[in-house]
């Protein structure tokens, strides 16, 4: 059962709203009243876009997203697959800040021509830019499995393949994540703390993906780990929790015959 809200379709794909998202509202640090709900709407508009851009992107790659979900920490687009190689991963992550910043670029263009023309600009729009300079600054720290860190993983892949490129990026990931958590947690800084613990949950979630795509279907997690049966075999339990390569049979003119 899903917590949460469906708010719509944004380019064909399903926008929601988790509940935690709400507590954003208490997160703004404008003062109370229509201002602070408009800086947190537009704050949501902005992860919505960065979201959009990673999705937009994949989409290139015939890669699908099956929906966006907004969280208290931020954002989610969640896509059919991961794509395995690491061009393709690699401008999918950039997608998102690149849109952060395009948004920083038009803002601070359109200040500087209201500068020019003696208009003043507004202290909503002031802040809507530097939120979103914060969000792309940010998502690029090198900190798996945020954008950031992707982009370290896309280039660790590239030298020493996608499953130790995925453990180095997490656990570089997962040790700022401790460390900084720590720090947050010393000073009061809650809302940190959540962010901090999704990103160590996260980065393991997605390490042990990895590592599971590297193993051979039908053996047990923790069993012969990566190891990757030889062509014509396959891995087989005798019953007695002990596992074995055997042929893989086909059946030829009648009779079964390993493949090779």
């Amino acid at each position: 059962m899903r917590l949460s809200w469906k708010l719509g379709q944004v380019a064909g794909i399903d926008l929601f709203l988790h509940p935690s998202a709400l507590l954003m509202f208490f997160f703004a640090s404008m003062p109370s009243g229509l201002e602070t709900i408009a800086l947190v709407l537009a704050l949501f508009g902005s992860i919505v876009l960065h979201e959009l851009g990673h999705a937009l992107m994949a989409r290139r790659y015939g890669i699908g997203t099956a929906d966006i979900t907004l969280y208290v920490f931020g954002g989610v687009a969640r896509l059919e697959r991961m794509p395995r190689s690491a061009g393709p991963e690699l401008l999918i992550a950039l997608a998102g800040p690149a849109v952060n910043f395009a948004i920083v670029m038009a803002l601070a263009a359109f200040t500087n021509l209201a500068a020019l023309l003696g208009i003043s600009t507004p202290v909503f729009l002031m802040n809507v830019l530097g939120l979103n300079l914060v969000l792309g600054l940010f998502n690029l720290l090198p900190i798996f499995p945020m954008d950031g860190g992707r982009v370290l993983r896309a280039f660790l892949s590239g030298w020493m393949g996608r499953r130790r490129g995925t453990e180095v990026a997490a656990m570089i990931g997962r040790m700022v994540a401790v460390v900084s958590g720590i720090v947050f947690l010393l000073n009061g800084m809650w809302q940190l703390v959540v962010v901090a613990l999704f990103v160590f949950v996260m980065g393991g979630m997605e390490l042990s993906q990895v590592r599971a795509e590297g193993r051979s279907p039908g053996v047990p997690e923790g069993f012969a780990e990566g190891v990757v049966a030889p062509v014509g075999y396959r891995w087989a339990n005798r019953g007695d929790g002990v596992w074995r390569l055997v042929p893989i049979m086909v059946p030829v003119g009648g009779r079964d015959r390993s493949w090779s």
